[in-house]
């Protein structure tokens, strides 16, 4: 998404497009490919602009997530975490239970399983979650 398609999608829901927010929309676009904590994007903001305060950041990850520009993940840690939504970004999550890695990917066609689900079930799909656990190559090779 660009910074640009961000204003828009603010002007056209009625919110203020800040610096502030701003900022943390850039500091998640770099972290792309991370599922960031509001505290960990908290010390990413904060860096780079001191005025930034948590209250900020949750707040701003509030409104994304209204939006539609952030994705809520919550693991079997119960932490919340955060990414950006893309075009035709839809991705699966692989967790390792020791380590907390996340891995992405795609485990299944989106288009397949919308289709297996309405000819076997008869129900219309528009989303779907899936994640897995289990342990990461790294964790399963080490010597305890």
């Amino acid at each position: 998404m660009e910074l640009r398609d961000l204003r828009e999608i603010f002007e056209k829901n009625g919110h203020k497009f800040t610096k502030q927010r701003q900022i943390i929309f850039e500091a998640l676009n770099k972290s792309v490919h991370k599922h960031l904590t509001p505290e960990e994007l908290f010390s990413i903001v904060h860096e780079e602009n001191p005025s930034i305060g948590i209250a900020t950041v949750y707040r701003t990850l509030n409104i994304f997530e209204k939006l539609g520009i952030v994705q809520k993940q919550e693991f079997r840690d119960s932490i919340n975490r955060y990414e950006l939504i893309g075009e035709n970004d839809h991705h699966d999550h692989f967790i390792c239970k020791k380590c907390g890695k996340i891995y992405e990917g795609q485990m299944f066609s989106v288009d397949k399983l919308t289709k297996y689900i309405k000819e076997n079930y008869d129900f219309t799909m528009d989303d779907y979650t899936f994640k897995a656990y289990g342990l990461c190559s790294d964790c399963k090779n080490k010597k305890e």
